[in-house]
């Protein structure tokens, strides 16, 4: 699938989403991030991403270019754009029990500011770094296949690493998923 669609797919799918997205390269990513981002501001949203093979600024200077979102709309958005480096987003809260709460906190706080629609966006190549792939399974596991609260979750998976992932543990990640995506 192109990233243009993938982003107009999930953008569409109600809220509780559980959604793998495995992408080719970084220029595709960003290509999708760029697309649901803008889509998501359109809806009163908020969207969290989480990256891991690029840089918080690099994130934002995509979303402020490729996006056809100025540096002034991305100032303004505020509360609906937060963009945390992928070690920390997944490492910085001691287990995977603690970033789920985080998560919930998230989306919290964004329905108590007026956003009625939270997507976090987390790109699972922190795990792999930190050959961590046992901690990622027990994470994708604590999550529910379709999210209960306002939320869309993407765990974004990079060909590379998820082609390194015995067969076993990718079927297991696949079920773990409401929806699955390649671009």
């Amino acid at each position: 699938m192109n990233p243009r669609d993938a982003a107009e797919t999930i953008s569409q799918t109600a809220f509780g989403l559980h959604c793998l997205l495995i992408y080719r390269d970084l220029v595709t990513l960003r290509e999708f991030y760029s697309s649901y981002f803008q889509r998501q501001i359109n809806q009163n949203g908020t969207i969290q991403v989480m990256p891991f093979y690029e840089t918080e600024n690099s994130v934002r200077e995509v979303l402020s270019k490729n996006g056809k979102t100025s540096i002034d709309i991305l100032k303004q958005v505020g509360a609906s754009l937060i963009i945390v480096d992928a070690l920390r987003g997944y490492f910085d809260h001691g287990n995977v029990e603690s970033i789920w709460k985080n998560i919930k906190e998230i989306v919290q706080n964004a329905e108590e500011v007026g956003k009625k629609e939270i997507s976090i966006l987390g790109d699972a190549g922190a795990f792999f770094y930190r050959h961590q792939i046992q901690s990622l399974l027990d994470y994708e596991s604590i999550l529910p296949l379709n999210f209960d609260i306002n939320l869309k979750g993407i765990c974004m998976y990079h060909q590379k690493d998820f082609n390194k992932m015995s067969k076993d543990f990718q079927e297991k990640i696949l079920k773990r998923h409401s929806m699955a995506i390649m671009i």
